[in-house]
């Protein structure tokens, strides 16, 4: 059984950023997501309440690097430039966030997995792209 034949291995980073952007909307700790944390910061430290956006520029940005390459496949070396750049902002804004949460990470909630799982899946999805030329040679 070929599971190629039935789902397109291409919509992983499709379905991966989209679980970056939504987890900007769920919970993370103590029933706040990252948009009620940003907000509560900003009025009180401006300039590290922008941490609590990374997770929704990096799923908009590696939805248009995904894009990219389901409108052409001849853009997969700019797309996969692009998911590396997108989640750069969010490997940053993981190595600010869990060391100041450390001692609540055995409390996350469903944005924090969302947001882990859309990050694993965007990885894949770039090894996937790299891998296309491969795949579409021996399928043809």
């Amino acid at each position: 059984m070929n599971i190629r034949k039935y789902i397109d291995l291409r919509l992983i980073g499709i379905v991966g950023s989209c679980l970056l952007i939504i987890s900007q909307f769920s919970s993370w700790y103590s029933g706040l997501s990252l948009i009620n944390m940003y907000l509560i910061m900003t009025s009180v430290a401006i300039e590290d309440s922008f941490l609590y956006l990374f997770p929704l520029i990096s799923g908009c940005i590696c939805f248009i690097g995904t894009f990219l390459v389901l409108y052409k496949l001849e853009y997969k070396l700019n797309s996969v430039i692009i998911n590396f750049i997108g989640l750069g902002f969010f490997l940053i804004f993981i190595f600010e966030f869990v060391p100041m949460e450390f001692p609540y990470i055995g409390s996350a909630e469903i944005g924090f997995y969302f947001a882990v799982i859309g990050a694993l899946l965007i990885l894949l999805d770039i090894l996937n792209v790299l891998k296309l030329d491969n795949i579409l040679k021996e399928g043809s």
